[in-house]
Formats: C-alpha cells, sequence, structure tokens
C-alpha cells in the first residue's frame, strides 16, 4: 500500500482509493420553524446550512373532538376535518406554504390523509389551517 499526504490530504493506494480530508465536512441539519410568541408559525423554511429547507411534514395535535379545520380558503369555507395525528404535506408555492390572511398565519396542505374526512358536498385535496402550536406541530425530516 503506498500512503501519499498532500497539504492535509491523504490518498492511500492499495485494493482501492481512499480519500480524507483534514477538516470535516459540514452536514444539513433539518431544524423545524419556530413558532413566535403566540404560538404562530410565520414561515415553513428554515435557514440552514447549505440553503434554505422547507418543512414539508406537519402534525396534526388539536385535541378538539371535532378535530381540526381544514378550509377551501384561509378563514373560509370548511373542505375537511382532519383528526390528531394526522401527517400532512404542506404545499409551497413559490418557496412558502405559510399565508397570510387578517394577520393570522394559515398551512396551504394538501389534506388528502387517511385521518382527513370530507364535508358534506366537498373533496378531500388542498386546504388552509391555522398555522399555530395549539393545531400542528412540525416534524423533523432527520427523525425518520
Amino acid at each position: 500500500m503506498l500512503n501519499i499526504k498532500l497539504h492535509g490530504i491523504y490518498l492511500a493506494l492499495g485494493t482501492g482509493l481512499a480519500l480524507s480530508l483534514a477538516t470535516p465536512a459540514i452536514a444539513q441539519m433539518a431544524e423545524v420553524p419556530t413558532p413566535n410568541r403566540n404560538g404562530d408559525y410565520t414561515t415553513a423554511a428554515v435557514q440552514g446550512n447549505r440553503g434554505n429547507y422547507y418543512n414539508r411534514r406537519w402534525l396534526v395535535i388539536d385535541p378538539d373532538p371535532t378535530y381540526l379545520n381544514c378550509r377551501v380558503s384561509p378563514n373560509g369555507v370548511v373542505r375537511s376535518r382532519i383528526a390528531p395525528g394526522a401527517i400532512l404535506t404542506a404545499e409551497f408555492v413559490r418557496n412558502e406554504a405559510i399565508v397570510f390572511q387578517g394577520g393570522s398565519p394559515w398551512l396551504r396542505v394538501r389534506g388528502t390523509d387517511a385521518l382527513t374526512f370530507a364535508q358534506r358536498g366537498q373533496t378531500l385535496g388542498t386546504c388552509y389551517i391555522r398555522a399555530n402550536t395549539q393545531y400542528i406541530a412540525p416534524i423533523n425530516e432527520d427523525a425518520r
């Protein structure tokens, strides 16, 4: 085996080629959005060490026995109701999944989870839920 050191880079020749750098690489770490002091999530995007990270998965934690309302538009007609424990997928438009209506943030989601139930006269699909810690929690994608 032949070992060569060139300015902090080690090459080892033998059964294969191995390359090691003197300084470790920084991996992208998935953080989750943090709520403000009112419990509102104002963005679904988080600045990571390699650019923006988009938090796509959210857990419904609303304890209301009538389930969480998911609306056709922010503060609009109820399209469906979502049971606690449902995992929703945020829908991003122009790098954001949260929109504001009347000063309140709303998360745009694909309401098609098995724990999502359409209201009479409605179909499942894209809908809006209040982006607040009373109702939802972001899921860390690295936690799989």
